[in-house]
């Protein structure tokens, strides 16, 4: 079955696994019915053109991008619509901040709105949930709710009350097509998605050992970033043996904290932050640093705008290089391909990366972080665009590697489902500052931080 209908009044789910091709026929439904598209590939486009487009050098102060409302305004001069959309995505009070200084989630939310304030009769959604908080899905449902929708996602919940019948795409095929439970039970998805944690095999490789002491330590912290105040005073450690989830909702500073570990923010040189044994700013170089991490994050996947193949991408981890610029060892490569093969990616080993679906560029920043074994992993949304079996694969792999003390990680996700056992504590923001939740069985013993 090739053909697919897209029906006035009714809302279509599309489902499938990463590189199938699911992105693409959403893309030209979009562009055939004149509809308006939200992907991750059109943020990824509006963020290089803020970037082209910073005039940092010719002002007397920081180029931070267009302001929310401005890129609202441009698709829709209606001030009442803009007011009452951005209100319930938690746009409001951010609506003159620039572009450049919006979290990974703001962002997402932005995109949302600039496509539901137009009055386009069918909206067309690649992974509208992903990257929000909890506290927004529901006015996101609200909104959509009514709207002729084509919605593409890798979380089947997400269709869930929102879209009349699925289809299932695999080499840009449809394979399958009916309603959620019919398609959900259906025997070939069930085997299309399903995984075999059993077969996974961790590739061998050096071992990079950590300084003796606290792997990160930070003391009387402060971030400003463009006039807003996003971290105060804040106190943190983490000790050996000790395994992260960092959380809390769109915007209070989860990636800035791990952007101060992995050296990725300006100001980790103007605070006390103590990275593997190495206090920033003393001169110590930024790659001494990241030889010890490994980082997967939706910043570091915006910086991939080059044209390296796969298998470059992965074996580029050795290096802590966006690309690689220098000799590859013969024991390089192979460790690099064995991690290709671990998350599936071999048959385009080839393939530039910007070729590939969104999905499969994580998968591959996933195996890039992991390909040197370091002992402190830096996961910022590492399942964000993965498709279930894909969660399933790097979650088992993350754990395996946890569980064999050869590293520790840091972990930021918004999806309650993204559960990774090794965790042992969870630095959680909860309204008015941080709290610590040390995880221990079913007990959690609780510590206010400022």
């Amino acid at each position: 079955m090739s053909e697919l209908e897209v029906r006035p009044g009714k809302s279509l789910g599309i489902v499938g696994r990463n590189g199938s091709g699911k992105t693409t026929l959403a893309s030209n439904l979009a562009e055939e019915h004149g509809a308006t598209l939200v992907s991750f590939e059109l943020e990824n486009e509006l963020l290089e053109r803020e970037i082209r487009e910073d005039d940092s050098e010719f002002l007397n102060r920081i180029d931070f991008g267009r302001s929310v409302r401005e890129l609202i305004e441009e698709v829709c001069s209606d001030e009442g619509k803009l007011r009452e959309v951005a209100e319930r995505l938690g746009l409001l009070q951010i609506l003159e901040q620039g572009f450049l200084t919006l979290s990974t989630g703001e962002r997402r939310r932005l995109m949302l709105a600039r496509a539901l304030v137009q009055n386009s009769k069918l909206l067309v959604l690649d992974e509208p949930f992903d990257g929000l908080d909890q506290s927004f899905r529901q006015p996101l449902r609200d909104l959509l709710e009514g709207r002729d929708l084509v919605l593409v996602v890798n979380r089947l919940s997400d269709l869930e009350g929102l879209v009349d019948n699925v289809c299932c795409v695999e080499d840009g095929v449809v394979i399958l097509n009916g309603s959620l439970q019919e398609v959900f039970k259906n025997e070939a998805f069930q085997q299309l998605m399903g995984l075999n944690d059993d077969e996974l095999v961790i590739p061998n490789g050096e071992t990079i050992s950590p300084p003796p002491g606290a792997l990160v330590s930070m003391k009387q912290v402060t971030v400003v970033h463009g006039g807003r105040e996003i971290i105060s005073d804040f106190d943190w450690s983490v000790e050996s043996g000790q395994n992260w989830k960092i959380s809390g909702p769109n915007g209070c500073g989860k990636s800035t904290l791990v952007n101060l570990v992995t050296g990725d923010h300006p100001q980790c040189y103007s605070n006390d932050v103590t990275v593997m044994g190495l206090r920033r700013g003393l001169g110590e170089s930024i790659w001494d640093v990241k030889r010890h991490v490994g980082i997967v994050s939706p910043s570091l996947h915006q910086q991939h705008r080059v044209s390296f193949n796969a298998l470059q991408i992965v074996a580029s981890g050795f290096f802590d290089s966006v690309g690689i610029y220098q000799d590859v060892s013969p024991e390089h490569w192979n460790v690099a391909g064995k991690w290709l093969g671990l998350v599936g990616m071999t048959p385009w080993a080839d393939r530039p990366f910007r070729s590939l679906s969104y999905g499969q560029q994580r998968l591959l920043l996933v195996a890039r972080a992991l390909v040197k074994r370091p002992p402190l992993l830096v996961l910022d949304e590492p399942c964000q665009g993965l498709d279930p079996m894909n969660r399933s694969l790097v979650l088992s792999v993350i754990d395996r590697i946890a569980s064999t003390n050869l590293t520790q990680i840091l972990y930021i996700t918004h999806e309650p489902e993204d559960r990774l056992e090794c965790i042992t504590h969870e630095l959680k923001y909860a309204g008015e500052g941080w709290l610590i939740e040390k995880v221990m069985s079913s007990n959690l013993m609780r510590e206010t931080k400022r």
